[in-house]
């Protein structure tokens, strides 16, 4: 018995937290309709108003209206109430500010910006140099192109949407867009019936959201708050004198006097290239900004103290990491991000990806104990009679079912679920028969059955349970790495296989959604017309507006500085993502390939992205060390004679240009005994009329089956250090991560002729003591990279079970895995400063507001905050504009 109140303690204390943000906000006893005639006008207010401007900022600043979009409409509308003798109800201000987001979201990402992004792509140096340009362009459907026009095509040299070639891509982006509503609404509404109304889950964050959305709902007439407006206020002048110095001073300065004059650093003061002496490998940045305090004011108090435990434990972990050779690509003076970069990719990366796979694993654990818990509770109450009870409407005696009332008389806008499960599987089934049409070979009969398992049962049962984690946490599940992980399962070759759907969508989230609009009072029917209204607009608005802007001047151009910079970036980012099915691929002697075993002193390589219309070189080399892991730590034999073919996929034929051979130097440490390998297919001369074709390359004595490793080289320059160079020795950068690095390891042999071999850790210290630093390397593990993963998944499920044991608080748990998946992403820099704003609530504020009511004051405080800095972000931005449109004119 003392055992069992022990085990009841610690879990209240667990969930004590969570407990205290549920009971924010209940359900109201009745539910009214949020989409009236003021919430239309409001949809058509943003979408035509608004929208353009937030289109025009991304484009030239990067800077967004954000959270000032809609409150300023809200307080537009509050005030044209108040000023009408009229109010508006709590449910039409959600409604305003749901419909505000939205629109500005969808009309600037998810509709006519992807068609151009397409575009831009497809002729960028970055997809030509990784090959894609000519692959991209031929994914067509009987004849016409699907993704996007030719570099070529009058459609993109006029700049105009009014063109049959873009006639099948704006099809397809229409009906996706309309298929994802479906998809997410119907599944969001499904989930939401079964884990809020049938088994009751709280939904702790659900309350927090629903408060910030109707932070000004006293101003409607209907509520007797006081403290909401002046709270407003306060944050809002905050917001704004903060945006003044953060913001302003700097902008105005470098608009007005020509130089920048910052008073505060802009995002974060990098002390690592001073610190990182004494603590290296390690991100030391201290940001400035107040929004991470806000955030930490608004936050669970132990969500954030859990993530700062992980960062504390970063610091700690990182140098001593650096000292054993984990981190061997960090060097002294490496920048904060440069640091967070080479840190996540040594060590910190694989060991985020077992952490989340222990999360996704922790989170079906939790699922299945509380449905036994649950399956235990509806036993007992059954065994009591508790389980027919009558709604409470006076003239229904059907079972109640929601806080006793039956669906029909709770009012609150309910659907039938067969209509919404039968739409749900219409809209999953969607891009699967659109994969299927596109790529009918590409989808057989085999993948075709493993995309109906994901679509109908995987994704299904994946999106309960992360519903399930949400209503009982307030966290989702997430598997890392998923879709990449399918397709590089597929052993597929070629772009098409990214736009497969081999990743079912986790629609979790969306029931979540459905619970914060309940505890609003909003008719769910309001949402449902609210996204209806929606589409069309939003589609017309994007339509017209980004037919304008692209026509005013090629977008990226110098009239668009903002994505001018940084969609290059975005653009290699997206060609590494769909070249890394391109890879090539070597054969060693025994493997069959195309109906032929690979024979003794042979290998096949079939390399990847060749281009057409192509003049390509290529040698090859070999070396007996195939025990040595690392290739560039092997001894070579001479190169061969450098070979050289064309290609030509399409059949057009003429002449590509002479080649150019040259006499390259020989390289140190070459082993002239080794012998010269030859030249087999293709050969010298040769027009290759095939993208996948393979290599071969032997030793020079017919029959020679000696054990070697082979390293062949392909490049469009004679000098094998162009663009286009692959080598036979590379490995992916996706494998290098979180797999095995070959090139970290070390040789086995002793180069510092000391008596010991590999004895050194690239750490930037004299290992050994023989006064030479760095010398005689290996990796602490060789290269592997999955032992850190794993001891990641180790780590994750340990410290879950050790925390949950002594009964820490559950946010402490997600916030320091929170922390953990924040390794690599700049929101890592402000979870120093957030444990600032949670000290201040928690020792501060809860003993003078007391705690349930600050959390509430927070939420209100945050979003003034918000519209503040937004407002003043805005008019810098207009600033700026104005003075880029106004030349000087010497007269």
């Amino acid at each position: 018995m003392a055992g069992e109140s022990k085990r009841q303690a610690r879990k209240d204390r667990q969930y004590e937290e969570l407990n205290e943000y549920r009971d924010l906000l209940q359900p109201p006893e009745t539910f009214e309709s949020g989409f009236t005639r003021k919430t239309l006008i409001g949809v058509l207010l943003i979408a035509f108003i608004m929208t353009p401007g937030q289109m025009y900022l991304s484009l030239v600043t990067g800077i967004g209206i954000g959270e000032a979009a809609q409150w300023v409409t809200v307080i537009l509308f509050l005030e044209i109430a108040k000023r009408s003798f009229t109010t508006l109800k709590r449910q039409e201000i959600f409604l305003l500010t749901y419909v505000a987001s939205q629109l500005i979201v969808r009309a600037e990402t998810q509709t006519f910006l992807q068609l151009i992004w397409r575009q831009y792509f497809v002729s960028s140096p970055e997809a030509a140099q990784f090959g894609l340009t000519d692959k991209l362009v031929g994914l067509t459907w009987r004849g016409m192109g699907w993704f996007s026009p030719h570099p070529d095509s009058p459609a993109i040299i006029q700049r105009t949407f009014f063109h049959e070639d873009w006639l099948l891509p704006i099809a397809l982006l229409v009906i996706g867009i309309i298929v994802s509503r479906v998809t997410w609404f119907t599944s969001g509404y499904v989930l939401f019936r079964l884990v809020s109304d049938r088994e009751r889950l709280p939904f702790p964050t659900a309350p927090q959201a629903a408060l910030g959305a109707m932070a000004l709902a006293e101003e409607s007439g209907s509520e007797d708050q006081s403290w909401k407006w002046p709270a407003f206020t306060v944050g809002g002048a905050i917001g704004l004198v903060f945006g003044f110095i953060y913001v302003a001073i700097p902008t105005l300065t470098e608009t007005f006097a020509g130089k920048k004059v910052s008073i505060l650093p802009i995002p974060f003061a990098d002390l690592t290239p001073v610190l990182g002496r004494f603590l290296g490998a390690t991100p030391i940045g201290i940001s400035f900004s107040l929004s991470p305090i806000f955030a930490g004011l608004l936050l669970p108090f132990w969500s954030v103290m859990g993530s700062f435990a992980f960062v504390a434990s970063f610091m700690v972990m990182s140098p001593i990491l650096h000292h054993y050779g984990f981190m061997p690509h960090w060097v002294p003076g490496m920048s904060a991000i440069q640091t967070q970069i080479t840190a996540g990719v040594d060590f910190w990366q694989p060991f985020a990806m077992g952490v989340t796979l222990a999360v996704a694993i922790i989170s079906i654990t939790q699922v299945i104990r509380a449905g036994r818990e649950k399956a235990v509770d509806n036993a007992h109450a059954e065994e009591h009679g508790h389980d027919h009870d009558t709604c409470r409407h006076p003239d229904c005696d059907k079972q109640s079912q929601v806080r006793g009332y039956c669906i029909e008389h709770l009012n609150r806008g309910d659907f039938r679920l067969w209509v919404c499960v039968t739409l749900f599987f219409l809209g999953a089934a969607y891009p699967i028969l659109l994969a299927k049409t596109l790529f009918p070979t590409l989808v057989t009969t085999g993948l075709l059955i493993v995309i109906l398992l994901i679509a109908f049962v995987y994704a299904p049962l994946m999106s309960f349970v992360s519903a399930r984690l949400d209503g009982l946490v307030g966290q989702n599940i997430v598997i890392p790495h998923l879709h990449e992980g399918m397709v590089f399962l597929t052993g597929y070759r070629g772009v098409e296989i990214w736009f497969v759907p081999l990743a079912g969508a986790d629609f979790g989230g969306g029931a979540e959604t459905f619970r914060i609009i309940e505890l609003t009072g909003m008719r769910f029917t309001s949402l449902l017309k609210a996204e209806i209204v929606m589409v069309p607009i939003v589609l017309g608005a994007s339509l017209m507006y980004w037919s304008f802007l692209w026509k005013l001047s090629p977008i990226p151009s110098d009239a668009y500085p903002y994505v001018q910079t940084f969609w290059p970036a975005r653009a290699f980012a997206e060609a590494v993502k769909y070249s890394a099915t391109q890879y090539s691929v070597t054969y060693e002697p025994g493997e069959e390939v195309e109906g032929r075993v690979v024979p003794p002193g042979e290998v096949a390589w079939s390399p990847a992205n060749l281009q057409d219309d192509a003049l390509y070189y290529w040698r090859v080399k070999v070396s007996f060390d195939i025990n040595i892991k690392n290739p560039t730590k092997r001894i070579y034999g001479p190169w061969s004679e450098t070979g050289w073919f064309t290609t030509d996929f399409r059949g057009a034929g003429g002449v590509r240009g002479s080649p150019t051979i040259l006499e390259l130097p020989t390289p140190r440490g070459v082993d002239a005994s080794l012998p010269v390998p030859l030249l087999m297919v293709p050969q010298t001369a040769t027009v290759i009329d095939e993208p996948e074709t393979l290599f071969r390359v032997r030793l020079p004595t017919e029959g020679d089956t000696r054990d070697v490793a082979y390293v062949i080289e392909l490049d469009t320059d004679p000098k094998f250090r162009g663009d286009f160079f692959q080598s036979s020795a590379e490995t992916p950068m996706f494998f290098q991560i979180y797999w095995q690095d070959p090139r970290s390891a070390g040789d086995g042999r002793d180069e510092d002729f000391d008596g010991l071999a590999d004895e050194e850790v690239l750490n930037q210290k004299d290992d050994d003591g023989d006064g030479a630093i760095d010398e005689d390397l290996r990796h602490p593990l060789d290269g592997e990279k999955w032992p850190i993963l794993l001891f990641g998944l180790v780590f994750g499920i340990g410290i879950y079970s050790i925390l949950s044991f002594f009964g820490m608080p559950m946010f402490f748990v997600w916030g320091y895995i929170r922390g953990v998946a924040s390794v690599g992403v700049a929101t890592f820099f402000l979870m120093l400063t957030e444990v600032v704003g949670a000290m201040l609530a928690k020792y501060y504020f809860w003993p003078r507001f007391g705690k349930q009511h600050w959390r509430q004051v927070a939420m209100v405080l945050a979003v003034g905050f918000g519209v503040g800095i937004s407002l003043v972000g805005m008019f810098c931005a207009a600033t700026l504009m104005i003075s880029k449109a106004v030349s000087a004119t010497t007269f």
